[in-house]
């Protein structure tokens, strides 16, 4: 009965404020909406006027949550501004599995955005120079569950995790990683009022994979509630860039 009650009040709560957006949109280009080919599944994209070919671009993935407080557009127009100042290539896919309502991120729906997620990757290689030595996997609430699934089963491709006021399921990603996960920079990060499951399943998250051998950064935001802070992610990443980071970080001191 406990847990029907928290599930209402964070219905009612998302269904009175919503997730709103209140990053800049003024970016020099638009995203766009793309299918992949393979999957056919519809993800936005968004390249920093910076690009050039003859340089490596980086890359963020960022997982939306749960529909429709917090769909696909809503993370690109909530990162691309970033992605604009950082030169980065975002890609904010379309999922099946990030309903952190009434859904748990159940591995069969993790399964298929893990082939929706590493699909779009894997075709973007093909039109981009990515900078595979820096590929960060983030997401906002219900997109905790691919974060984690996706994120860790592939440290291969993700040079970094963030988890931004995220869902988290254990059953969801226990054994299902490669012990090489354990060297994943990780950071999960919440809002002081975040409401319903988001602060306990956050902790629970953190306890978990520090019991398994992960280095997790944990930060609790004073003051905020279920809000949109990229700015802490991307300080994180930044930290832990591989190679020289970008000329933005070391003007701006990690600030933005």
């Amino acid at each position: 009965m406990r847990d029907v009650t928290l599930v209402l009040l964070v219905m009612l709560t998302l269904l009175v404020s919503g997730c709103p957006v209140p990053q800049p949109q003024n970016t020099p280009v638009p995203e766009k909406l793309l299918s992949d080919p393979v999957t056919g599944s519809g993800y936005y994209l968004y390249v920093s006027t910076a690009y050039n070919r003859n340089r490596p671009a980086p890359v963020i993935v960022s997982c939306h949550g749960t529909v429709p407080f917090d769909p696909a557009d809503s993370q690109v127009r909530e990162l691309k501004m970033l992605a604009e100042q950082h030169g980065c290539i975002l890609i904010c896919p379309k999922l099946v599995g990030t309903d952190g309502i009434l859904g748990n991120g159940s591995v069969g729906a993790m399964l298929q955005d893990e082939k929706i997620i590493m699909g779009i990757i894997g075709h973007l290689n093909y039109l981009y120079n990515i900078d595979r030595h820096n590929v960060l996997i983030t997401g906002f609430s219900g997109g905790g569950f691919p974060v984690y699934f996706v994120g860790l089963r592939h440290p291969d491709v993700f040079s970094c995790v963030v988890a931004r006021s995220c869902n988290f399921n254990r059953k969801a990603i226990e054994d299902w990683y490669p012990p090489e996960a354990l060297e994943t920079p990780v950071m999960v990060y919440w809002g002081e009022a975040d409401p319903g499951p988001i602060k306990p399943q956050s902790r629970d998250a953190v306890d978990y994979l520090r019991s398994a051998g992960f280095v997790v950064d944990q930060q609790e935001l004073p003051g905020v509630g279920h809000e949109r802070h990229p700015e802490v992610m991307m300080r994180f990443w930044l930290q832990h860039w591989h190679g020289t980071a970008p000329a933005s970080y070391l003007m701006a001191g990690a600030t933005k």
